[in-house]
């Protein structure tokens, strides 16, 4: 599956399955989708 056809199914999403993936990703991964904050 291309990344274009990923963002196409993505874009699909209603707001609410976007966070579920968001979440899902999230526990799949180990990672947290919140930005980092740079301290200057």
């Amino acid at each position: 599956m291309s990344v274009e056809a990923i963002l196409e199914s993505i874009e699909k999403l209603t707001l609410l399955e976007a966070a579920e993936l968001v979440k899902a990703m999230e526990e799949k991964f180990g990672v947290s989708a919140a930005a980092p904050v740079a301290l200057l």
